[in-house]
């Protein structure tokens, strides 16, 4: 490994860029340290731009050769190249059998692995990230004893804790499948096969897609699913976000504040977040609401042009819009799993009292589960038990 004083790296971020946040705590999974730079700074923003000719954030340089964003990120790490350029020779974590692999690096998974590691059992952490849903989370006011956490202080927190206890980890390759047996077999997107006697589940969710066909031909080209963290690119434009729940009205409210014209469309009658986020967007004259609407046409071929609405008279309107954020929901991380656990009619892990799944050996932790309250505590407090009871079923095993 090179000696740190010969490893330099940068990384352009706004504090309020998940996916800069993401790219931190990746670095930070793997013991390094950085340089960072505000683009709020002015000098800072003409810096990068003059260095990567890009406008979007995080824009990362190893030892002055330049990575790109935090995608690009995980794509050098799959490939090999980000070793290579920091001079780590990585471990083989594919040749031993381990006691028990965690799937997941959000609050279940961390905690479970925590758990875990402190009952002495021999584990492997697997994530395609760092953080789940909570890394993207702005204020988190009901976590007990971190009444003014971000998303990012808290997961920085869990990690920093865990690392502890020097938890063999892999960050940045994605499950794709596990095969059940006396030895589970778990199959990455990087074609390596790992095996462990008991797997704990806690891959998280995703953001929820309307499924039209523009919608994926425009992702990136107008079409986001985060507005904190592309909501700058559309200071002062027209924009319409589709989702009434808390995600849509606080992106909405956000939009507004960076002087965007928000159209907020919902397909119910009414709006369905906080009433206290009601209160904010109705009287918020940045903010137009189409409530018993639904998107029936995202119109552009290079970028988005505007957006076709119609409500349940059959009635429609088109918007011009260059910015579409959808905030419909999440749904869980499960596609690895739909052949072999049994799933509810949302796609999630049923589980029972011990987190057990329908397949001995096999654990499920969180919100990817059909427990009914999705809250980051309660995730933490699914991931210690799971990582109890496997620790129970292993001295079972060997007794």
């Amino acid at each position: 490994m090179k000696p740190a004083e010969n490893r330099k790296i940068e990384i352009y971020s706004k504090k309020w860029c998940p996916y800069c946040r993401k790219a931190k705590a990746f670095l930070m999974s793997k013991g390094l340290t950085y340089i960072e730079y505000d683009i709020d700074d002015k000098s800072k923003a003409e810096e990068m731009a003059r260095r990567t000719d890009r406008k979007t954030v995080p824009q990362i340089f190893i030892n002055d050769n330049h990575i790109g964003g935090y995608t690009d990120l995980l794509e050098a790490e799959k490939s090999g190249d980000l070793n290579r350029l920091l001079g780590i020779s990585p471990e083989d974590y594919t040749n031993k059998a381990w006691e028990l692999i965690v799937i997941g690096a959000g609050p279940a998974g961390l905690n479970a692995a925590l758990y875990a590691v402190r009952k002495g059992i021999d584990l492997l952490l697997i994530s395609g990230d760092m953080g789940g849903q909570v890394i993207d989370t702005e204020d988190i006011g009901n976590y007990l004893g971190k009444k003014d956490a971000t998303g990012e202080q808290l997961i920085y927190d869990f990690w920093e804790h865990l690392n502890q206890y020097n938890v063999k980890s892999v960050i940045g390759e994605k499950v794709e499948r596990i095969i059940p047996g006396k030895e589970h077999v778990i199959r990455t997107d990087n074609g390596r096969e790992y095996r462990s006697r008991a797997i704990i589940i806690a891959s998280g969710t995703r953001k929820r897609r309307l499924g039209m066909r523009q919608e994926y031909v425009l992702t990136g080209k107008g079409v986001h699913y985060c507005a904190i963290c592309d909501g700058y690119l559309y200071a002062g434009k027209n924009v319409a976000v589709v989702g009434g729940g808390n995600s849509g009205l606080e992106a909405a409210l956000d939009l507004a504040k960076i002087d965007c014209n928000v159209s907020l469309i919902e397909i119910m009658d009414e709006l369905m977040g906080d009433h206290y986020l009601q209160e904010q967007v109705r009287k918020n004259e940045k903010i137009t609401v189409y409530t018993g609407n639904k998107i029936q046409e995202i119109k552009g071929e290079d970028r988005l042009e505007s957006i076709v609405i119609q409500d349940k008279n059959g009635e429609t309107k088109e918007l011009e819009v260059e910015g579409l954020f959808i905030e419909i929901g999440l749904e869980p991380n499960t596609d690895f799993v739909s052949d072999i656990l049994e799933l509810n009619s949302r796609k999630e892990i049923v589980i029972n009292e011990n987190n057990e799944t329908n397949i001995p050996g096999i654990w499920a932790a969180g919100d990817v589960t059909d427990i009914k309250d999705k809250q980051i505590i309660i995730s933490t407090a699914e991931g210690a038990r799971a990582a109890l009871r496997v620790n129970e079923y292993l001295k079972e095993v060997a007794g």
